[in-house]
């Protein structure tokens, strides 16, 4: 008898909303059950939730992009979304490597920085969202 491997279900990834309410969640307590990585934890789902952000942008806009490394996009993001714009996602995307990163000899990041991180990620976010507009041909 053949048989057949039922197909994984599709399941879409998080958008940056989502990712930015789960970052939420694990700052106000909601999530109980993140024991003691819940700070790095906040970190990288902030990083996956900027890292998208960018993805989106290159979709609309430049779409060869997206196969190029987090570093590249970032300097290609200058042309783009502008130096301050890109400026400010490259420093906060360092910041969220840094901290994402579980090193014995450096202290997890504080509520207060995970805190900061996720409204500039949402900041960016929103910034990032308008950049396509800058750059739609006039009519």
């Amino acid at each position: 008898m053949n048989r057949r491997r039922p197909r994984p279900r599709f399941t879409p990834r998080p958008t940056v909303a989502d990712r930015l309410a789960a970052a939420e969640q694990l700052l106000d307590g909601s999530v109980s059950d993140a024991g003691g990585v819940w700070s790095r934890a906040v970190a990288w789902i902030l990083r996956l939730a900027l890292e998208q952000a960018v993805d989106e942008l290159w979709a609309q806009i430049a779409p060869e992009l997206m196969r190029c490394p987090m570093r590249a996009q970032l300097l290609a993001l200058r042309v783009y979304a502008g130096p301050e714009t890109a400026g400010r996602v490259g420093a906060l995307w360092a910041a969220l490597s840094r901290a994402a990163h579980h090193l014995d000899y450096e202290m997890a990041p504080s509520v207060t920085d995970l805190s900061r991180w996720r409204e500039q990620t949402a900041e960016l976010w929103r910034a990032l969202e308008l950049v396509p507009l800058a750059h739609q041909p006039l009519h």
